[in-house]
């Protein structure tokens, strides 16, 4: 199967945590007096389109919310695991697994939420675990959440079943959420001040709480919002875990912009950042093509933001939450080499 441009393209994975309002937005160079920093030592006058004169007022502007049915290229996944889980994960209980992972597509149909303004417009999944599908810019078609045209389900998730792309949410377990394939409630909403939501949350068995996760679209900014609230109906406390996972392209001339002078391995070793010992500037995509795959948990500064950037293409992405409420974020690269590509070709 010849796959789309979007499914060729190689996606950065950066992971966080986050309980309160955020904000994901697109960003362009233009002649305003705000400076963002997207590389190391290097200020770049960067802005939000809407904070700039050619944005529409408040009157004029007007988003909307659609619901519609599209076809999709997927590669399925099937055959529960009668097993109880309990004998791989008793965390898990409980769920089952899925075995069961086509090698030919199809065209199958999936229900897409749509949220659009003027400016930009992005996709939900209520099917997909709610998930962002993806999001871009109207007026260049410019994407800034990766959004993967073909449904690839591989066993990569905590019961299973993942797709790559757009912004997926977890609660529970740590690890992909047992939801994140899976359908989930949601409801859309047309509010006073002409912003438009959807909402999308479900219950987490094993904990028996209850997640949801507005997707509040303004109707004159160039950028979304989520709003996380995870309840624990019963009287007994959880040591779970709540994070995000949201997906970028992967080009040579991506730079990432994540504050702090220091990253964290998974056993916990540290390792200097954004360069490390052999002079490599690691928040420069093209710079990470040795070794394996990566996970960078940047430490060491205090910021409310992150974000990325392209220089070619002369646009980039941001996120934007209070430090208490998203103390940290992971940034994970599939490897430059062959192992990487192994991976890309699977999803």
């Amino acid at each position: 199967m010849r796959k789309s441009l979007d499914s060729q393209r190689s996606s950065a994975k950066l992971s966080y945590s986050i309980h309160e309002n955020t904000r994901s937005c697109f960003m362009k160079k233009v002649r305003c007096n705000i400076s963002v920093a997207i590389g190391f030592h290097v200020l770049v006058p960067l802005v939000f389109l809407a904070g700039c004169a050619e944005a529409t007022s408040a009157q004029e502007a007007k988003a909307k919310v659609t619901e519609e049915v599209r076809a999709i290229q997927t590669y399925p996944f099937s055959n529960p695991n009668p097993v109880p889980i309990l004998t791989e994960d008793y965390r898990l209980y409980p769920y089952h697994r899925f075995e069961g992972y086509a090698h030919e597509s199809q065209r199958k149909e999936w229900k897409v939420v749509k949220l659009e303004n003027e400016w930009i417009e992005l996709w939900i999944l209520p099917e997909v675990g709610g998930k962002i599908w993806g999001a871009r810019v109207k007026k260049t078609g410019n994407e800034f959440i990766y959004r993967n045209e073909v449904m690839k389900f591989r066993n990569i998730a905590l019961r299973g079943p993942w797709t790559s792309g757009g912004i997926e949410f977890n609660f529970g377990v740590i690890g992909h959420a047992p939801s994140t394939a899976s359908p989930v409630d949601y409801i859309t909403r047309e509010n006073e001040d002409g912003s438009v939501s959807v909402i999308v949350g479900a219950m987490d068995l094993p904990s028996r709480t209850h997640w949801r996760v507005e997707v509040r679209l303004p109707s004159d900014r160039a950028y979304f919002e989520t709003r996380v609230l995870w309840r624990n109906p019963t009287t007994q406390e959880q040591a779970y875990y709540n994070w995000m996972t949201a997906a970028a392209f992967a080009q040579d001339d991506l730079v990432m912009t994540i504050p702090g002078n220091t990253y964290l391995g998974h056993p916990g070793e540290r390792y200097d950042w954004p360069i490390d010992d052999q002079g490599r500037l690691l928040s420069a995509y093209r710079e990470n093509a040795f070794g394996g795959n990566k996970s960078f948990h940047v430490v060491g500064e205090m910021n409310d933001f992150f974000g990325g950037y392209y220089k070619s293409d002369d646009y980039g992405f941001g996120h934007w939450s209070k430090y208490g409420d998203m103390p940290g974020q992971k940034l994970w690269l599939w490897a430059l080499s062959r192992q990487g590509g192994i991976w890309e070709d699977l999803l």
